[in-house]
């Protein structure tokens, strides 16, 4: 399996792709933006987009997808039935996916928005706005922020220290980094 992110100017948002050694079919992360790297990222690797996985429905994470649709055959996995008006693969939480050689466990993560999930496959952890370095997800209310702060210590600081954070914007990071540094994790509830 070969591992590549893309950073966008625009929104300062990544996509992450993930696709076997050879090249061949491969899934997406998050295309907020589907601009001319983001397609030499996938040519020069001899990739094809099969499958998106969408962590939440903003558009710094989505409006790459009508793009990449007019050149690659992909289905888009998502909690919502339709992003953009295009028809997904509604995931489940807890769901197992298994896409192309990887298998990729659906984490819901609700907080920053009703349909955030982080997917998890092995130690690699894709986290969109729910959590990322040194910071978590804003929210619109009290309520909002608690529930975030739940769903982060519940699913997400119970995985081993070493899992790396993918995040949706900024660098990565690992899980036991942000259980010892991020400030925000430090605020009871």
């Amino acid at each position: 399996m070969r591992f590549f992110s893309n950073v966008s100017i625009t929104n300062f948002s990544n996509s992450y792709l993930i696709g076997p050694d050879q090249g061949e079919e491969a899934v997406l992360i998050d295309p907020g933006i589907f601009n001319v790297d983001l397609l030499n990222l996938i040519e020069d690797h001899k990739f094809y987009i099969r499958d998106v996985l969408i962590t939440h429905a903003h558009n710094a994470h989505i409006q790459g997808i009508k793009t990449l649709l007019k050149i690659y055959e992909a289905t888009i996995h998502s909690l919502n039935p339709t992003i953009l008006e295009v028809p997904t693969r509604q995931i489940h939480i807890g769901e197992q996916l298994k896409l192309r050689d990887c298998l990729i466990e659906v984490l819901e993560t609700p907080g920053h928005s009703s349909d955030s999930v982080c997917f998890r496959l092995g130690r690699l952890l894709f986290t969109g706005d729910t959590l990322t370095a040194g910071m978590i997800g804003t929210t619109a209310s009290g309520y909002e922020r608690a529930l975030l702060l739940t769903s982060i210590r519940e699913k997400l600081l119970s995985l081993d220290d070493n899992t790396f954070v993918f995040p949706g914007h900024g660098p990565p990071t690992k899980i036991g980094i942000e259980r010892k540094c991020n400030p925000y994790l430090k605020v009871n509830l």
